[in-house]
């Protein structure tokens, strides 16, 4: 029986999410993908995937899953804990974020609600058996494509793996993960800036906006001062391509940043678009959030993207070896030099490192 992940409880908007489809916006194809890519790398470098291997994406409430036919080594890449009951034992044992777990046929992991941000990750050693579409897993549940039979994860859906886990006698754990952002988000001025005053610009990037409770994958309303469209260009345009991290601006004078499922033409003004590196940060704003913007150049954006690059690096190479709650990691015992040095108690002129005078 080949191993698979069965789905006992979806959580909470739960899907099969990837880096997305590049290259088919031309063709009315949303680019969909992982709302927050960089937790998508973190789980996936725990497991030893690519980084933008397939994986289950969660938003708020996390999943309940078993394994089936054997072993499946899972990561979980959130701000949020769960619980593993263990089939043979029945003992709950608990799972701290950005670790990894090993499921035995029959063990249950249950992932808690998310307490810090709003989306989560659960990656899959060897990665997850399905039919790519247009070049991708992720699932674009308005046409029914991808995932696992286009539609968001349902209780009962057994996710086939591609290999069996590998064993190891411990799990592994991301000792310097990345923290949530709290200040402004990165902006690139326009393209439709000229469709607003300088003055109202400047309250945009000057004013904090607070999110509203329609949130989704497809787009972000914002609530807070209305941004004025200037009368002789008004809200409306003929439209044209639009990309995930746009701010449009409609009738309501109220911003709408787009999503990862975003449509690909729309016609409202942008007053800016979000920098590439900070497109992350959209698959973590809940409802009540406040958030504000900040302008910058294309030379300050690309600094900033190697400054989160470094960040990411450096959260990978901290992953260890992971033993449990209060058990110790031998290996790394092992590897320290423990003995500065040797001290003759009987002579008090002795000092360490000196064996030769003892």
């Amino acid at each position: 029986m080949t191993q698979s992940l069965k789905i006992l409880s979806p959580g909470m908007l739960a899907s099969i999410q990837d880096q997305g489809r590049i290259g088919y916006n031309r063709y009315g194809v949303p680019r969909s993908g992982a709302v927050d890519p960089v937790l998508l790398r973190l789980g996936n470098a725990l497991v030893g995937n690519d980084p933008y291997e397939a994986a289950i994406e969660f938003r708020f409430m996390g999943p309940s899953v078993t394994a089936e036919g054997g072993p499946v080594r899972v990561a979980l890449a959130c701000h949020s804990g769960g619980e593993l009951l263990d089939f043979a034992t029945q003992e709950k044992h608990p799972v701290t974020p950005f670790q990894t777990i090993t499921l035995n046929e029959g063990d249950i992991l249950k992932v808690f609600p998310i307490d810090q941000g709003a989306t989560g990750y659960l990656c899959v050693e060897s990665g997850l058996a399905l039919t790519p579409v247009l070049g991708s897993c992720s699932t674009y549940a308005r046409a029914g494509l991808g995932g696992h039979n286009g539609l968001p994860l349902q209780s009962g859906d057994s996710l086939p793996v591609r290999a069996p886990a590998v064993y190891s006698d411990s799990e592994k754990i991301i000792a310097e993960p990345i923290a949530l952002e709290d200040g402004p988000i990165h902006v690139i001025q326009g393209p439709q800036d000229d469709h607003f005053s300088e003055a109202d610009f400047l309250m945009f990037v000057g004013t904090s906006f607070k999110v509203s409770s329609d949130v989704d994958r497809m787009g972000i309303r914002l609530e807070g001062r209305k941004i004025e469209a200037l009368p002789e260009k008004g809200y409306d345009l003929i439209s044209d391509g639009l990309v995930c991290g746009a701010i449009q601006v409609p009738g309501s004078g109220q911003p709408i940043i787009l999503s990862a499922d975003c449509q690909s033409v729309g016609g409202y003004p942008k007053i800016a678009s979000i920098i590439s590196c900070d497109l992350y940060r959209l698959g973590q704003m809940v409802p009540g959030k406040e958030v504000s913007f900040k302008a910058v150049d294309l030379q300050t954006a690309q600094s900033l993207y190697l400054q989160k690059e470094a960040e990411i690096e450096k959260a990978i190479a901290s992953i260890r070896n992971y033993f449990g709650e209060g058990a110790v990691d031998l290996l790394a015992l092992y590897e320290n030099n423990l003995v500065g040095g040797v001290v003759d108690a009987q002579n008090p002129g002795h000092f360490p490192g000196h064996l030769e005078d003892m």
